[in-house]
């Protein structure tokens, strides 16, 4: 993904409305899906949609911390194939946006089947692991 790209998909990350309560992310579109744990919420889409099998994609997340729950500090991402036991061929790389926005570049799955998308929030100097999965065909 060029320079350029980036830079558009991070303005259009910043163009998004604002979370109207604690912890409603910013709308990602219709495509969003929503991931929940006890302290975040995460909301996530792919770039482009849909994932095709070895070919690179994004992801566009938006996080948002529950009321008296640590501020975010930053994300990771990483994926598995559960039935398989075994994870993506590259390691992806998080770009901090603004207002609790991220850009993760570099994510490919090699291969169809169910992936497990792997959030992990780091947050007062702990760790709180999210995940949801996915099928690619």
């Amino acid at each position: 993904m060029t320079f350029v790209v980036r830079l558009m998909l991070l303005a259009a990350l910043s163009t998004a409305a604002s979370p109207a309560f604690a912890c409603d992310p910013p709308s990602l579109g219709a495509s969003q899906k929503v991931v929940d744990s006890r302290n975040y919420r995460i909301a996530w889409r792919v770039r482009p949609d849909p994932i095709a099998v070895s070919e690179p994609f994004a992801l566009e997340i938006s996080v948002c911390a529950n009321p008296g729950a640590e501020p975010v500090e930053s994300i990771a991402v990483d994926a598995v194939m559960p039935e398989h036991r075994h994870g993506m061929n590259y390691r992806p790389s998080v770009i901090d946006g603004p207002d609790g926005r991220y850009l993760v570049e570099g994510m490919l799955f090699h291969m169809p089947g169910t992936w497990r998308l792997i959030f992990d929030v780091r947050a007062g100097g702990a760790t709180e692991q999210l995940t949801q999965d996915l099928t690619v065909e």
